[in-house]
């Protein structure tokens, strides 16, 4: 049953009129994802109640004890990432779009330290950051995620974790709307005294905040957080252009800033590579570091395949440099710096049979701005017809991850043969070494799909299966799906599966979920129920 008219009115008494909606017009723009035909075999995911967007910290607090008054499910969001940010287990449930929340509250020089609502996103705190000289730390995810979702409520790898760490690590501060509609200010905030530390005397809260993997909007709203910033050597100010004719969207970096250099380096096997990460990261002479992602671009999707079998009937393999290469971005605040840190990166190379690859600075500038921004190149990869998917994935011990990359190629070859799904020749992998590498690798095997082809669909859900088999060969993996953070958790049960495999931590996890939420107004697809429906 979707919500009452005294539902409906509550909640616009709170936000205005202007600023809820239940048009099915409007409420169906937020129910089409690019994942929905794979996972739900519809191009539609469950039409909302309404869509509300608050726009103060008080406004989230109201319209969660009315949820709670009401029994209505919510979901905030505030990028939109993927299928986790708008699926819902019924239409008893509505969303809210923070994007009116969108202030960047402080940027602190001398502390290190940023302040930000929910919809400040990550390519725009970066610009900002980079005129007082500092950067932050963020993930893989795109420059429009926001700040708030990849440091609090999702997860993921990042290329600048080496030298910056990541996720919950760069967390300072939260203000935090829980879902019984009570505020919690974390750390050293709630004392008054600054947003420096997110933790006070005893047991961290970040731990219950995020978890491993993120609620994906599942307990409540983090409606602000302060995180950590880190040095910038570059100039204030970066220039993105494009070409006589070519839209916008082709805009690209025009050269790489001063005092940063990019390699793209090719060594002999995945061995030698993985081992290769390894040592740099564990160096520290890294700012930026990732497996070698070079993709042709194009304006969409059909353009992008054109490019790519162009590439390949010429000859050039970007698969095998994806799976045998390293992109390096180093960078120092003085020239000598900069030198000692590119001998290093060459000794390296030179130890484990590997060399750099000359690329002309326009491709060093794009794989600069996929590290900093993850755009350029990247952003093109992931694009056949529309869509593509993850599994399996994995974050883990550099062993494991290499391990999980061949049985990943193993896994997928029956269906490239059967040109069901990507044929390229070996699995696209996505890999980000984590922190100093010595802690594992972020890893995503991407595997290219049609939607408008039922067999390949079929295929990948196929594939998809035996990933999530808590019996099958992958169980020694870790939990799929980023360790349960992509995972619609009623279609796909990776939690109530894999969870008494792992120490029965689905348990605590459910009992994280009802401590925090205890009339279950949070929404718990891409989180957890505390009782398994």
């Amino acid at each position: 049953m979707a919500l009452t008219d005294t539902e409906y009115g509550a909640l616009e008494d709170i936000v205005g009129p202007e600023n809820i909606t239940r048009e099915p017009a409007i409420l169906d723009t937020y129910t089409q994802c690019w994942g929905h035909k794979a996972v739900f075999d519809q191009k539609f995911s469950t039409r909302p109640g309404a869509v509300v967007m608050p726009g103060s910290t008080e406004e989230c607090q109201a319209i969660v004890k009315a949820c709670n008054r009401y029994r209505i499910l919510l979901k905030p969001f505030s990028s939109g990432f993927e299928i986790v940010a708008f699926a819902l287990a019924h239409e008893r449930a509505i969303l809210l779009d923070l994007k009116r929340m969108d202030r960047i509250i402080e940027i602190d020089v001398r502390n290190m330290k940023a302040v930000v609502e929910p919809y400040v996103n990550i390519y725009r705190l970066q610009r900002e950051a980079m005129k007082h000289g500092v950067t932050i730390g963020s993930i893989g995810a795109g420059p429009s995620a926001g700040v708030i979702a990849g440091a609090c409520c999702h997860f993921g790898g990042g290329t600048t974790m080496v030298s910056t760490g990541g996720l919950g690590r760069n967390i300072l501060g939260v203000e935090w709307v829980l879902p019984t509609g009570d505020i919690l200010t974390m750390g050293s905030a709630e004392a008054g005294i600054g947003w420096f530390s997110a933790d006070g005397p005893g047991p961290s809260l970040r731990g219950v905040l995020r978890g491993r993997s993120g609620a994906n909007g599942g307990h409540g709203v983090v409606s602000k957080v302060s995180v950590k910033l880190y040095p910038w050597y570059g100039p204030p100010d970066v220039r993105f252009a494009a070409e006589p004719g070519v839209p916008p969207s082709g805009k690209r970096l025009t050269e790489v800033p001063p005092r940063y250099r990019v390699f793209l380096i090719k060594f002999a096997d995945q061995d030698d590579m993985f081992e290769a990460l390894i040592r740099i990261g564990r160096s520290e002479i890294a700012w930026a570091l990732m497996g070698a992602l070079v993709f042709p671009s194009g304006e969409g999707n059909d353009e992008q395949w054109a490019e790519i079998q162009k590439m390949q009937a010429a000859g050039i393999q970007f698969t095998k440099l994806a799976a045998e290469g390293a992109a390096v971005v180093l960078g120092a605040d003085t020239p000598r710096g900069l030198e000692y840190r590119e001998k290093c990166l060459m000794e390296i190379a030179r130890q484990l049979n590997g060399g750099p690859i000359p690329i002309p600075p326009s491709d060093q500038a794009a794989l600069f701005a996929s590290a900093v921004w993850h755009f350029g190149f990247v952003t093109a990869a992931f694009r056949r017809t529309g869509d593509f998917f993850v599994s399996p994935t994995c974050d883990a011990s550099p062993d494991m991850a290499l391990n999980m990359r061949k049985a990943a190629q193993t896994l997928i070859k029956p269906y490239m043969e059967k040109g069901l799904l990507q044929d390229q020749g070996e699995v696209e992998m996505f890999l980000c070494p984590k922190e100093h590498s010595s802690l594992g690798f972020h890893q995503e095997n991407v595997n290219f799909y049609d939607p408008w082809s039922p067999d390949s669909v079929q295929a990948l859900r196929e594939m998809a299966h035996q990933t999530e088999d808590p019996k099958g060969e992958f169980k020694s993996f870790g939990v799929p799906h980023l360790g349960a953070g992509l995972q619609i958790e009623w279609v796909n049960h990776v939690h109530q599966n894999f969870g008494p495999l792992y120490d029965n931590y689905d348990k605590w996890l459910r009992q994280v979920k009802a401590m925090l939420d205890p009339n279950g107004v949070g929404e718990w697809s891409a989180y957890i129920p505390a009782i398994f429906p």
